[in-house]
This record gives structure tokens, C-alpha cells and sequence, in this order.
């Protein structure tokens, strides 16, 4: 009995063994496996963790790069080239001297800029870096659009996201008015400014400071469109049977003013007049040197250039008739009593587009829009025109006695000096069929972010 005991206690004792060690291999198996999903699920928060940390370094490189190119003004040409350049110098300049890019190894052609790789670090000590390719695509300018290309890098993790710029056109004075000047605006008598094709072409835009009536109509005056005062605190004065047809507008937002150009037409005007007279001229391509002050009181043809060096003081006071351009070179010293066109006769114009055959106007006829620019004159007319085909911008404007006319674009003064419209002084603005870029004045183009074009 006693020995039947003994093997059932100890048949028991084993069972109980086995026992234990069946739960202690079960246990083991399952502390390794919690183990390995520990592990598998630090790696998968690393994981998520890289992925945040890339997809944040992209969008940071897409912000680096909005913040210094949206708005940048970039070159009025047609090439991406140029417009790489502007960006790349852009971003070199913002990033000189920054610890988290080499800003001279940024690099530009035809094709993309290329920014060496952005390290951004963490407060752990832990970095990521950001790749950058912006690229332009598209047809002309004012249709191309810029894509910033952002490749955020954090660990294993690698993340990517674009975002889209377009180039557009400035918004110029030429666009909203008919005439716009830097200068008072007076009008005496009975001058008229009308629109050929719609009121609205007939406005006034005045930009001065200088003085407080900043718009000054005296006598019967009338204006079919609108008359804008850039300065706030500026008047539109009406004294006698004044008529603004439009809106009257006081602190309106100052446009783009036009810069001048004179190098596309200046390699045509090969041939010097030194000298006025009675007689009757026919003249192409001319240039006239400084301090010559001719008179023409004959009857004038001019085909082509007629450039105007500086000082100088030039009349045409017979009838002169133009096909082509007039346009003076910028004074180095400002003076409008020593630099001034005056037109006292009668002046009939054609554009560039009309010149008669002969390869010295090739090239030339396609520069079309403008009649006369310069910049640093006064110009003077007191005579009637028929139609002036192009814009006119000067530095002064005169229009005094019967100068009578329709001018084709535009009128603008590029000076805080004067525009006046004195006795029965009549203009006529026809923007139908106007050259939106007119030869020889360059508008500014700017980057400007196109909402909702963010992509992961």
C-alpha cells in the first residue's frame, strides 16, 4: 500500500511538472510574441512618425521658396532662361549667408533651378532635408506657370509636393486710362477728353502730391469717363460748367507706370539732321544731335526712327507727317525749357506697320504701338492731328489753342511737372485694336501663387 502511494505521488508530482513547464513555454512563447508586435509597432510608429516628419519638411522647402518669389518681379522677355535667373538670384540673395543651404550653389538654365539640399534640424538633434526644383512651363509669358518641386527627407522616409506660380502682366496706367499723369491735371476753356469707343476710355488718373487740387477744370470742360486722385487727401476742383461724366474718386490705388525703353529703335536712326528750315523735307531714320534745336516750319516727311538727342529743343511748325516713331533720349540733366517737342502745325501719323518697302525699316515695322516717347521732354501741341497711331508718354504735356485729335492708346506723363488742356483743346482716346505692349515701354511681370494648386 505503502509503495502504491509512493508511485501515485509521484505520478501526480510529474503531471504538475509538466504542467509548469507547459505554461512556462506557453508563456515564454507569448512574451516573445508580445515582444516582436512591441517591436513591430515602434517600427511602424517610427515609420508614421519619418513620414510626418518628410511630409512636413516638403511643404516647409514649398513655403521657404513661396515666401521669396510670390510677387517677384521677373524679366518681360519670352524666355525661361531669364526667368530661372531671376529666380535663382532671387533666392541666393534671401539665402546668403543662411546656415541650412549653401545659397551660392543654387543653380539656374534653361530648364529648372536647382537648390542644393535644405537641412532643417530638430531640437533632439535629429535633421531631414529638403530638395528643391522649380521649373517653368508654358507658352507666352504671361501664361507660364512656375511649379515648385519639394522632396522633404527624414529618416527612411521621403515625401513630395508641388506648387504652381503664373507669371502675369503688371497692371499699367495705359490699361484704365486715357490719360494718366504723375502731374496736376488742368483743364481751361473748353476742353474736352471723350472716349472713342466707350466713356470709360475718356479717364484721368492724377498722381501728384504736390499740390492739393490734384485735377483743375475751369470754364466748360468735360470728361466722359472717370476722374481718379491717387492722393487721398487731393481734390478734383470744378469751377464754371464742368462735367465729369464718370465716377469722381479720391485715394484710388496708384498702377504700374511704364518705363521706357529707347534701345530697340535707336540702331535704325543712322542718318543726322543737324538743321530745321523752310523747305520741304522728306526724312528716314534720322537722328538729331544735341543742342541743334532745329526748326522744320516746312512741310516735313518722316519715315521711320526720328531719335531726339539731349538737350535739345525741336519744332515742327509747318505740317508734318510721320509714319514711324519719335522718340528722345532721356536727359541727363532734368529740363524741360531745354528739352521739348512742339507740334504748332498740322500733324498726320501712320504706324511703324505702314512703312513702305526697304530693308532698312525691316525689324522696324514690327515694333508697333508708340508715336512718341520721351522721357525727360516736354511735348507741346497746338496744331490739329488727325489720328495718332500710338501711345504718347512724356514728362510734360501741352495742349493748347485748336489741337484737336484722336490718339490711338494712350497719354501719359511720367513727371510731376504739368498736363495741360487749354482753349478749345479736344482728345479723343481710341483703345479699340490699341498694341497692349506698346514698343519700346516695358511692363513688369510678377510670380503670383495660384490658390488651390498644392499637391501631394
Amino acid at each position: 500500500m505503502t509503495n502504491r502511494n509512493h508511485i501515485l505521488s509521484g505520478a501526480r508530482g510529474g503531471v504538475a511538472l509538466l504542467v509548469v513547464l507547459i505554461f512556462l513555454a506557453l508563456f515564454t512563447s507569448l512574451a516573445v510574441g508580445l515582444a516582436a508586435s512591441a517591436d513591430m509597432n515602434a517600427a511602424v510608429a517610427r515609420n508614421r512618425f519619418n513620414i510626418n516628419q518628410a511630409a512636413a519638411l516638403a511643404e516647409t522647402g514649398v513655403q521657404l521658396v513661396q515666401k521669396h518669389v510670390g510677387g517677384l518681379a521677373v524679366p518681360a522677355t519670352h524666355s525661361a532662361a531669364d526667368l530661372h535667373q531671376a529666380i535663382g538670384q532671387q533666392l541666393q540673395t534671401a539665402w546668403s549667408g543662411s546656415s541650412m543651404v549653401n545659397a551660392s550653389g543654387i543653380t539656374w538654365n534653361a530648364s529648372r533651378v536647382t537648390v542644393p539640399a535644405i537641412t532643417l534640424a530638430r531640437a533632439d538633434t535629429r535633421s531631414g532635408t529638403v530638395d528643391l526644383v522649380i521649373a517653368a512651363s508654358g507658352g507666352a509669358l504671361d501664361n507660364t506657370t512656375v511649379t515648385i518641386t519639394s522632396v522633404g527627407q527624414f529618416g527612411n522616409a521621403a515625401r513630395s509636393v508641388t506648387y504652381n506660380l503664373t507669371v502675369q502682366r503688371g497692371h499699367t496706367v495705359l490699361t484704365d486710362y486715357g490719360i494718366a499723369s504723375k502731374s496736376p491735371v488742368v483743364m481751361t476753356g473748353d476742353a474736352r477728353l471723350l472716349g472713342a469707343n466707350d466713356p470709360s476710355e475718356g479717364s484721368i488718373l492724377s498722381a501728384t502730391y504736390s499740390v492739393t487740387n490734384a485735377v483743375q477744370m475751369t470754364g466748360n470742360d468735360y470728361v466722359s469717363g472717370n476722374v481718379d486722385v491717387v492722393n487721398p487727401d487731393g481734390r478734383i476742383s470744378k469751377t464754371g460748367n464742368c462735367i465729369i461724366a464718370g465716377q469722381q474718386r479720391l485715394g484710388v490705388l496708384e498702377p504700374e507706370w511704364p518705363q521706357v525703353d529707347q534701345s530697340v529703335f535707336t540702331p535704325y536712326a543712322t542718318n543726322v539732321q543737324s538743321s530745321g528750315g523752310s523747305a520741304n523735307y522728306t526724312l528716314s531714320n534720322i537722328r538729331i544731335p544735341p543742342n541743334t534745336n532745329p526748326t522744320f516750319s516746312g512741310n516735313v516727311t518722316i519715315n521711320g526712327v526720328c531719335y531726339i538727342q539731349s538737350p535739345n529743343k525741336v519744332q515742327f511748325s509747318g505740317n508734318c507727317n510721320v509714319t514711324g516713331v519719335i522718340i528722345c533720349e532721356t536727359p541727363a540733366i532734368d529740363n524741360l525749357n531745354n528739352n521739348y517737342v512742339k507740334f504748332t502745325g498740322n500733324v498726320t501719323t501712320s504706324g511703324v506697320e505702314n512703312l513702305p518697302a526697304g530693308s532698312q525699316y525691316d525689324g522696324l515695322r514690327d515694333l508697333t504701338g508708340s508715336f512718341l516717347l520721351a522721357p525727360g521732354f516736354s511735348a507741346q501741341f497746338s496744331g490739329n492731328f488727325s489720328t495718332i497711331n500710338g501711345c504718347l508718354v512724356a514728362s510734360e504735356f501741352k495742349f493748347t489753342g485748336n489741337a484737336n485729335g484722336r490718339i490711338k492708346g494712350g497719354c501719359v506723363n511720367l513727371r510731376d511737372s504739368t498736363f495741360q488742356m487749354t482753349g478749345n483743346a479736344n482728345l479723343t482716346i481710341d483703345k479699340d485694336g490699341a498694341v497692349e505692349d506698346p514698343a519700346g515701354l516695358v511692363s513688369s511681370y510678377r510670380l503670383v501663387c495660384i490658390s488651390g494648386s498644392y499637391v501631394e
